[in-house]
Order: structure tokens, then C-alpha cells, then sequence
């Protein structure tokens, strides 16, 4: 059996079963992205219903999906760049870059994508607000508790103070050892 140069060159593969794979790839992202929207809305239901447990698992859970998004964009730039020639190109530029290669598949597979990002970042953006909220109920709980005032805020000295050269007990140092 004798070699040709054509049997030592990898197999051609049809453009558009790459086109294929990276819609797939696409898919794969928002199926994750869809996933990390159900773990914020479990830490929602956790923190409304004070379950420390469901928080905790929300936050494991958070961390798997964010490793195996990881891996799915890795796998992403890979076929951007089989594809496209470059592994970093923004998705609004996709039909420019591939050109003739674009299909509605693909297209449509990125706008599912695009649209499960959007969703996820109004999550983050509710889940962050119901957390900075509960984080101030409970210091107010908690100062009225103790019947402590509002907090002095830290390392601030008065202006004043510094302008005279008097800035009383804000940041001075004691040598007790002198």
C-alpha cells in the first residue's frame, strides 16, 4: 500500500456540518445561561424564605454551571476559529464575518443565545438588588437591636478637622509601650 499526499491531509470536512457544530455549540451556551437563570431564581425563593440550605445549593450550583459555561465557550472560540478564521468574534458580527456560512440555524441558535444573556443579566440585576436590600434590613435589625446608631463611616475624618490640624481620635496611634 502506498501513500498519496491526498491520504496523508485530515478528511475534508463539509463547511456547513462546522456551521452545524457551532450552532450546537450556541445551543449549549444558552441551555447553560437558561440554567443559571433557574439557580438565581432559587436563591431568590431562598433569601425570601430565609433557607440557608436552598442558598447554599444555589451557590454550588452556580459555581458547576460557571465551569461548564467555561468550557463551552472554550469550545465556542475553538470553532469561531475553524470556522471564521478568528476566535473572537462578537456574536452581532457573525453574519458579517461568515458570510455565504451563515445559516438560518446558526442565526437563529444566536439569537437564542443573545436573548438568554439578556434575561440572565436583568436576573443578576434582581438578584443583586434583593440582596443589597435584605443586607440592609438586616443591619437595621441588627443596630436596632443593640441600639447602636447608624454606622460612622470608616477611615472618614472630618474635613474640618483636617483642614485645622486637629483630627481628634480618627486615626491617631497609641504607644503603649512608651
Amino acid at each position: 500500500m502506498t501513500l498519496s499526499p491526498q491520504s496523508l491531509s485530515p478528511p475534508r470536512i463539509d463547511p456547513s456540518t462546522k456551521v452545524d457544530k457551532l450552532a450546537d455549540a450556541f445551543e449549549t451556551e444558552r441551555w447553560l445561561l437558561d440554567e443559571l437563570v433557574g439557580v438565581l431564581e432559587r436563591q431568590r425563593d431562598g433569601l425570601a424564605t430565609n433557607d440557608m440550605a436552598v442558598l447554599d445549593e444555589s451557590v454550588y450550583s452556580a459555581q458547576r454551571v460557571f465551569l461548564t459555561l467555561q468550557q463551552a465557550r472554550r469550545r465556542r472560540r475553538t470553532l469561531l476559529e475553524i470556522v471564521a478564521g478568528q476566535a473572537e468574534v462578537r456574536l452581532a458580527d457573525l453574519e458579517q464575518t461568515l458570510g455565504h456560512d451563515m445559516t438560518p440555524q446558526l442565526g437563529e441558535a444566536r439569537d437564542d443565545l443573545l436573548r438568554s444573556a439578556q434575561r440572565l443579566q436583568r436576573e443578576v440585576n434582581v438578584n443583586r438588588r434583593v440582596i443589597d436590600g435584605a443586607m440592609a434590613v438586616g443591619d437595621q435589625l441588627i443596630r436596632t437591636l443593640v441600639g447602636g446608631a447608624e454606622p460612622a463611616p470608616v477611615y472618614a475624618a472630618d474635613s474640618s478637622a483636617r483642614e485645622k490640624g486637629t483630627l481628634g481620635a480618627a486615626g491617631v496611634l497609641l504607644n503603649t509601650k512608651a
